[in-house]
Formats: structure tokens, C-alpha cells, sequence
């Protein structure tokens, strides 16, 4: 069994009422809900009985298109102009461009427990050396 994301889902997500978005919306679901899925530990996404487990995955997964979209939106020209009348200035709101409004964040931190890989865990580091940083020997 596969995840299911509706567009409507997501419309309401979105606070987006028209049919305006729907082709990008359900392009975009097409595009990461078999990303989510992957992300995820099979033994999860193959749990259907577990009607709860599969509505929180449904759930986040639509969260990440949700974020993902409305990040989208952000990234058209002219959608966070500043506006300048005299000595006020408009400027929108926008903490993270990537994720403006955190849905984003929000549906991998509910799918967090699932995934296959903890992305909280390190990362390997690349070691660099130099060789003009030896410890002196028998400085007397």
C-alpha cells in the first residue's frame, strides 16, 4: 500500500479555495509522496491495519507537499516585493523561504519516529591535518 495525498488535503492546508492550482498541486503530490513513502521504514507503510499509524503518515506526508507548495508559491517573481510609500515600507513576513510557514518541518518532525534514517543522528566529519602544527618535542 502507498501513502495517500489528496489535493483537496492540501488545498485546505493551503487556505486555497479556487482551481487555480490545482494541475501544480497535484503535480507536486505526484513528485514527493514517493519521496515521503521512501523515507519512511516499509514496515510502516505496509502496516494497513494500523488505520492510526497510516493517518499520521497520510498526514505528514500531506504537511511536506503543503510546505513544499506554498514554499513554491514564495519563489515566483514579484510574491515578497517590498513596498515602499514615502517613509512606510510593506515587507512580508518571511522567517524561512524555504519553509515560510512550517508545514514543511512539521510533517517530517510527525513522520521523524517512522523514517528510515534519523536525521537528527551526525553527520561524519571530514579530519583535516596540518602538518605546521606539530606539537614541539623536549622544549627545555
Amino acid at each position: 500500500m502507498s501513502l495517500t495525498v489528496t489535493r483537496a488535503k492540501v488545498k485546505e492546508m493551503c487556505g486555497i479555495s479556487g482551481t487555480e492550482f490545482d494541475t501544480a498541486i497535484d503535480n507536486l503530490i505526484a513528485d514527493l509522496v514517493p519521496v515521503v513513502e521512501y523515507a519512511i521504514k516499509p514496515e510502516h507503510i505496509l502496516a494497513t491495519g494500523d488505520t492510526g499509524l497510516q493517518a499520521t503518515l497520510e498526514l505528514g506526508a500531506a504537511e511536506v507537499v503543503a510546505g513544499e507548495f506554498l514554499a513554491q508559491l514564495g519563489r515566483h517573481p514579484g510574491a515578497f516585493d517590498t513596498i515602499q510609500v514615502g517613509d512606510l515600507f510593506v515587507t512580508p513576513f518571511m522567517a524561512d523561504v524555504d519553509d515560510p510557514f512550517g508545514l514543511k518541518a512539521q510533517g517530517w518532525m510527525r513522520l521523524r519516529p517512522f523514517l528510515r534514517i534519523d536525521p537528527a543522528l551526525p553527520a561524519m566529519a571530514a579530519v583535516g591535518t596540518s602538518r605546521g602544527k606539530r606539537a614541539k618535542e623536549d622544549e627545555a
